[in-house]
């Protein structure tokens, strides 16, 4: 019997069938494919994690709380990360000494090359002298550093890894192999990102000196030419040679005493509180000013170093890496990404580009134009039917989502006026004032919530008294009259915008009859001072607090001096009949 011979586990390949070779866009699509098989397969199981969620949440609260171990789970948003599901687990961050991780540094290479490419574009082939970063805590933990690779290889400069994958040093990438200049930067942290990652904060300020001191580069050195330019406009403000010297490599900036916003959201939506947006960026700059890019200089404030360090910026640039919010559903990006949008502004005489760089989709990472999301999550949202509806359903805490998004509006309109276009308002209008798709929306927010239609209406109205939306009287009457009704009719929510803008209230009148504006300004001063004597009351509750605590303080002082001095006249008897014993004796 004739016995058969085993293949070679190492057989020598058959030229004659090489392997197939594929075009990158056959590639693109059989992962696309994947995903979308991936996706379909697991959609059943997404969905009961998402329904099993709400109680898995409740018993590891209680299990927490009676010291039980809850299972640990990465956080972040389900849809890009459906790992987070079930919701309820103890959530964990990330080891920053390991970031940019080598995927994020890949796809930071990919997305600086993006952003190069769409500023060319857009300014005849020139490519940008300096770009401002915001740095956010979530995107850190979900991208695993992303926004940091963008910001060094903007710089010219890469990560080294120990053999444990740490980033522990860079090294500077050669001019021909970079093959353009090295851009100068500008960071901007979060209060939540600089807590957990301070050494990555160390790390960029490393490499902008790496990236200043380079030399025989091929390309004029961006960054030693801005941080010479800077040096000079620091000794004309009036600092020394020396500290001029030393601040002008300052890059890296966050909130001062340690703090976690810009503080200037309150003032933004309290129109009557600036004239000139040249005060909210005094503000704005002054409130982010404080240095994070130095272990011995950790939150130095100098007047006039991130001024410095923002002239001559080209562009700014904001995370987004979730699907839960968008430049606009979220009060924190124009906050962040606009005020710092608007101290350039202010500070360069320029209007900046403004762009996204959206990670939501792992497979196709790209940079987004501000005013296109902004564009996008508008018509998708705030003005489309169907969403509106469906929100409906939601009652009153859907009714102050609306109020939410409209102020948004505002605040970007204020930070960054090319985002917002006239047309928008104009749209807003005809969807909440005109009712153009018949949805009853003034029913609904009567019923539900009529102090989020007073807000929307009262921000619509400071939008074009600010001269932001050039509104037509007809328009302005319209909401005027819807405002001052529902004023007239629930009594003035006394939100911001309602109760605390004088020169609005006095606007609003102007653009409606009399009678109504005498009505109106009588219940706003009705509530006004309904407000101001609840705050009088509280005052009066914590001041009998007080006193009530300074009378027990006192009691028992009191209590302790007795009972010291019924202790001193018993030490004084006792000893004198010591003495007097002793005396007997002798």
């Amino acid at each position: 019997m004739e016995k058969k011979q085993n293949t070679p586990i190492h057989s020598t390949p058959d030229v004659s069938n090489p392997e197939p070779v594929y075009t990158q866009a056959e590639i693109d699509w059989a992962m696309a494919v994947s995903e979308v098989e991936r996706a379909i397969l697991n959609v059943y199981r997404y969905k009961t994690l998402l329904a099993e969620s709400p109680e898995h949440e409740m018993v590891s609260l209680l299990n927490a709380l009676n010291g039980g171990f809850v299972s640990p789970s990465p956080g972040g948003d389900p849809i890009v990360n459906p790992n987070t599901l079930p919701t309820g687990r103890n959530l964990y961050g990330i080891n920053a000494e390991n970031t940019p991780s080598e995927s994020a540094w890949e796809k930071g290479k990919m997305l600086a090359e993006n952003t190069i490419a769409m500023y060319r574009k857009h300014h005849n082939d020139s490519i940008p002298r300096k770009v401002s970063y915001t740095l956010w805590s979530g995107e850190f933990i979900e991208t695993e550093g992303a926004t940091i690779a963008q910001v060094l290889y903007m710089l010219g400069v890469e990560p080294v890894r120990d053999v444990f994958g740490r980033v522990t040093d860079l090294r500077l990438i050669p001019s021909k192999e970079l093959g353009r200049p090295r851009i100068d930067v500008v960071v901007q942290t979060s209060g939540q990102l600089r807590d957990i990652a301070a050494s990555r904060l160390f790390l960029i300020n490393r490499a902008v000196n790496m990236a200043a001191e380079a030399k025989d580069d091929e390309y004029e050195n961006q960054v030693s030419s801005d941080i010479i330019e800077a040096e000079r406009l620091l000794v004309d403000k009036g600092l020394s040679p020396k500290a001029a010297r030393e601040v002008s490599r300052h890059r890296v900036f966050g909130g001062v005493n340690g703090g976690y916003g810009t503080g200037i959201q309150s003032m933004v939506q309290a129109g009557d509180r600036w004239e000139n947006e040249q005060e909210i960026a005094d503000v704005y700059l002054n409130n982010m000013g404080a240095f994070y890019g130095d272990e011995t200089q950790w939150e130095n404030l100098q007047q006039y170093a991130f001024e410095a360090a923002l002239t001559g910026t080209d562009a700014v640039i904001q995370p987004r890496q979730s699907n839960t919010w968008g430049a606009l559903s979220l009060d924190h990006v124009y906050e962040f990404m606009g005020g710092l949008n608007l101290a350039v502004r202010n500070v360069t005489g320029k209007e900046p580009d403004a762009y996204l760089s959206d990670y939501r989709n792992h497979s196709h990472m790209r940079m987004q134009e501000v005013k296109e999301a902004i564009g996008v999550e508008s018509r998708t949202t705030l003005l489309n039917p169907h969403y509106i509806e469906e929100m409906m359903k939601g009652g009153a805490s859907s009714a102050g989502t609306f109020a939410e998004l409209i102020q948004n509006t505002y605040g970007w309109n204020v930070m960054k006026p090319q985002a917002i276009d006239h047309e928008m308002w104009d749209e807003i209008y005809e969807v909440y004032v005109k009712d153009k798709h018949h949805l009853q929306v003034h029913n609904f927010f009567e019923t539900q919530n009529p102090a989020a239609l007073q807000e929307m209406t009262a921000v619509m109205m400071e939008t074009a008294r600010k001269g932001l939306w050039p509104a037509t009287e007809q328009q302005l009457s319209d909401i005027a009259e819807l405002h001052t009704r529902l004023v007239n009719k629930y009594d003035a929510a006394c939100s911001g915008a309602v109760c605390d803008n004088a020169k609005l209230r006095q606007y609003i009148a102007s653009k409606v009859d009399p009678q109504t504006a005498s009505q109106y300004q009588q219940q706003i001063q009705k509530a006004r001072l309904s407000q101001s004597a609840a705050t009088d009351q509280q005052n009066v509750v914590m001041k009998k607090e007080e006193l009530s605590q300074a009378e027990k303080t006192k009691h028992i002082i009191s209590n302790v001096a007795v009972a010291v001095l019924v202790l001193s006249v018993l030490v004084v008897m006792i000893i004198m009949v010591i003495r007097r014993r002793k005396k007997e004796k002798e």
